[in-house]
């Protein structure tokens, strides 16, 4: 994609003046608000940061997991605390865009956060088990096309990205595709290998374990923007003609609004060392997630531009979220 950086690059090239409050920063512990249950992708990447910047800093960071209403209550949290970087949220794309798409009202709007660094991106692959007689999206289009409303597919979800996703290449595809939510991502997963629906958009370590301990599962396009070399011989939806279908989940940390900006760059500066760090970015490929370090400016414009993207697509198919 083309806003991420080389964390790298970036490093060498940073030079930010931090004023005093920045250098005293931080004078007590710091709390990493995971709005998600523990063991997930968020929570990994929350977890690999918070413990690098506890070597680097004086105090440690504690994750701090409060899920709920599919991540709103501790993304709520997070912009009620006071704007003096000892809370911070693990932003996603789900929390703090999808939110505002989906559901009537929220208790936080995308201005009451400053978004600080992009941390990874993992991209989502459509997986298809054997009780559909498909091995490629060519074919999976033709059968749809032969056998219209008889498709179905699961997600962890409505409005996450396994939902919306399929529901942006039925719409480029022309095809009808039946979405069948889930409550999370488990149960999703065993309806998928239990045959009750057809088709699955996942992340890359769920879609490894459902082609290795799954009969059957064939791993069909990557939404993103190149393959995978977790899939290297999978094509992406852009090879095959739908070069706008392209799936991301984002983790990055974000402040409440108001929150000096030498203790932004502090955080981001030192967070942008994290993924500097070969074994950092070793454990994340072997997730599946490509490292970003993406600057608050570029976050920013990110947010703006996945809201603009995602919302023609939620009101034209009135997708809403309880």
């Amino acid at each position: 994609m083309r806003w991420m950086l080389c964390a790298v690059a970036l490093i060498t090239s940073l030079s930010i003046p931090l004023g005093s409050v920045a250098q005293e920063y931080p004078t007590r512990g710091v709390r990493l608000i995971v709005p998600f249950p523990p063991g997930g992708a968020t929570d990994v990447a929350a977890r690999v940061v918070a413990e690098h910047l506890s070597k680097l800093w004086p105090h440690s960071v504690a994750v701090e997991n409060r899920s709920g209403a599919s991540g709103i209550i501790g993304t709520d949290a997070v912009a009620r605390a006071a704007p003096d970087g000892y809370t911070i949220l693990m932003g996603t794309l789900a929390t703090n865009v999808m939110a505002h798409l989906l559901r009537d009202k929220v208790p936080y709007t995308p201005e009451s956060f400053a978004p600080v660094i992009v941390l990874t991106s993992s991209p989502n692959i459509l997986l298809a088990n054997a009780s559909i007689p498909v091995k490629t999206l060519p074919e999976l289009v033709e059968f749809a096309r032969r056998n219209p409303g008889k498709v179905k597919y699961g997600s962890s979800g409505i409005g996450l990205s396994g939902h919306l996703g399929v529901a942006l290449f039925g719409s480029a595809a022309g095809v009808e595709l039946i979405h069948v939510p889930y409550r999370g991502s488990a149960p999703s997963v065993q309806a998928f290998a239990a045959g009750e629906v057809e088709l699955t958009l996942g992340l890359i370590p769920q879609a490894l374990s459902a082609v290795r301990n799954t009969a059957g599962v064939r791993a069909i396009a990557i939404a993103a923007a190149r393959r995978s070399p977790q899939f290297p011989d999978t094509p992406t939806f852009a090879e095959l003609g739908y070069p706008d279908v392209q799936v991301y989940a984002i983790n990055g940390l974000m402040v409440p609004a108001g929150t000096p900006r030498p203790i932004i760059d502090r955080i981001y500066r030192d967070s942008l060392k994290a993924l500097e760090v070969a074994e950092i970015r070793d454990r994340f490929d072997k997730m599946g997630m490509e490292v970003s370090g993406a600057s608050p400016e570029e976050f920013a414009k990110l947010m703006s531009a996945e809201r603009q993207r995602w919302e023609p697509l939620i009101r034209r198919n009135n997708i809403r979220e309880q």
